[in-house]
Formats: structure tokens, C-alpha cells, sequence
């Protein structure tokens, strides 16, 4: 239900997911009758997605398509909540939200979740304490990733480096303000390795 409050403020017709999975998120904004399209780069989570759906709440108003969030095949200005739970990390950054501020109609809400820094040493510690070399090594590069996109504000994309890296608070927001969004609220989150907020 939190994010179906962070959008109380404005009518809701048109949602989208990026970054769907299943298309769990959704459920609360076409329950009130929004008609919800979900995205995500894995054929499969739309095929669950909609087989879940189908099952459980057949008379919803959702549907699934197999895109990513760089290039989403959408007009501008369509949706008036547009969703993406930790998805961020992955993609090309400065792309992906360009284009969630593109399809998003003027006032309209993005809500995001994103990994913080914590999380990634917390998984590094545990790739430690589990002497998981291999996985430890993995977020070693992203956390190295991480600091150079930090430092540079270029998001490095390939070879020793890997596309995948946190975000920290002043680097979100100036990525966010670049795409023309900006903070309007941070959410309570359980989980406090993610942080949640509503632009």
C-alpha cells in the first residue's frame, strides 16, 4: 500500500512497472481500476506475470511486455505513475530514467527504489564471511564501479568494470534533476540497505 499513498494526490489512469518481474507491484493501482502495463528485459517474468494474474485476479486491468528501460516503446506522456523497483543498478542510469521522465505525463509520479551503498558492502562482507571468493569478487567490481561513476559521474560499462553499481543520495538526485524530476518525497522502507522515493 506505500505506494499507492505517495500517489494520493493525483488521479491514476495509466501505470507502468519497469522492471516487472511478476507484476506484483501492481496489483494495488489496477485494483483501484488503473490500467497497468508492466516491462522487463526476461520474457519469462511476463509469461508468470500474466499466468499469475490469470489465476488470481483475471478481471484486472494488466498487461506484459518484454522491453527494457532504456528504450521504452511508449509515447511521451502516457502514464501518470510510472514504477521501478530496484531496477536502476542494473541499466544504463542517465538512459533509463530519461526515459521514465519522458513517458510520464507532467505532474505525474515516478516511484523508485534503489539499492544504497550499504547494501553492496553488506553483500561484500558476506561473500567474505561465506568465503565465497567468486561472489565477493562480483561486488568488489560493482562497489569499484560504483566509486568511479561516483567520482567521474560516467557510468562505466564494460571490461574489469561493471555497468552495474550503487547510487548515493547527491549522485541520484543530480542524475534525477539532468532528466528533469526531483525528490519530492523519501518513502519508509523496511529493508534499510534500499532506500524508496517518490519524484
Amino acid at each position: 500500500q506505500a505506494p499507492l499513498s505517495a500517489t494520493e494526490r493525483i488521479e491514476i489512469r495509466r501505470v507502468l512497472d519497469v522492471g516487472c518481474g511478476g507484476g506484483q507491484d501492481m496489483i494495488p493501482f489496477a485494483s483501484t481500476g488503473a490500467t497497468c502495463v508492466g516491462i522487463d528485459v526476461a520474457h519469462g517474468s511476463g509469461i508468470f506475470g500474466m499466468g499469475l494474474f490469470a489465476r488470481h485476479s483475471p478481471d484486472l486491468p494488466v498487461r506484459f511486455i518484454t522491453a527494457n528501460a532504456e528504450t521504452l516503446p511508449f509515447a511521451p506522456g502516457v502514464f501518470d505513475v510510472v514504477l521501478c523497483r530496484v531496477v536502476i543498478p542494473y541499466t544504463d542510469n542517465r538512459a533509463a530514467l530519461a526515459e521514465m521522465a519522458r513517458v510520464l505525463r507532467p505532474g505525474g509520479i515516478l516511484l523508485l527504489k534503489t539499492h544504497n551503498l550499504p547494501y553492496y558492502t553488506r553483500k561484500f562482507l558476506d561473500g567474505i564471511k561465506r568465503r565465497s571468493p567468486l561472489f565477493a569478487i562480483h561486488v568488489a567490481r560493482v562497489l569499484l564501479s560504483g566509486t568511479i561513476f561516483l567520482l567521474t559521474g560516467r557510468q562505466p560499462s564494460g571490461g574489469l568494470l561493471l555497468r552495474e553499481s550503487f547510487l548515493t543520495d547527491g549522485l541520484l538526485r543530480r542524475m534525477l534533476g539532468r532528466a528533469g524530476l526531483a525528490v519530492e518525497a523519501e518513502m519508509p522502507d523496511s529493508n534499510p540497505l534500499t532506500r524508496s522515493i517518490a519524484s
